[in-house]
């Protein structure tokens, strides 16, 4: 039987795998590596780097949309393979097993939009190094 949140994402967890804290310090993260991935791309921009420079970009443009999409799915990777569930005080405690299996379906789909997003983001990159 298939499960699904209120966004609609298939195999979604109908409740988070961690807690209001782990939420805002992933949230300080995404926020620190899409900083990071705009700021290394002005600066590449600014210095003339040439294009296949630029795919640097891809790294933490991924880190960023992986920790990003985490939040928003309520999917902590981490705690999705261990099968467990995160709480207030970072302690973690296992689940049952089909919400376990939920969470690890809900985290293939973080890693694969993350990467794609990490590819779209070095492929403008590149294509900078053309048009700039």
């Amino acid at each position: 039987m298939k499960r699904s949140n209120q966004a609609g994402i298939e195999g979604a967890a109908c409740r988070p795998n961690f807690s209001a804290a782990g939420r805002r310090r992933r949230r300080r993260v995404a926020l620190g590596l899409t900083l990071l991935a705009g700021g290394t791309f002005v600066t590449l921009l600014v210095a003339h780097a040439p294009g296949w420079s630029r795919l640097v970009v891809a790294l933490p443009a991924a880190a960023a949309a992986i920790v990003g999409l985490q939040v928003t799915r309520n999917t902590c990777l981490a705690q999705a393979t261990a099968g467990t569930v995160e709480h207030e005080d970072f302690s973690t405690s296992k689940v049952e097993a089909d919400f376990a299996a939920a969470s690890r379906h809900v985290a293939r789909t973080i890693v694969r939009d993350g990467a794609l997003i990490g590819v779209a983001a070095g492929g403008l990159g590149l294509m900078s190094g053309w048009v700039l």
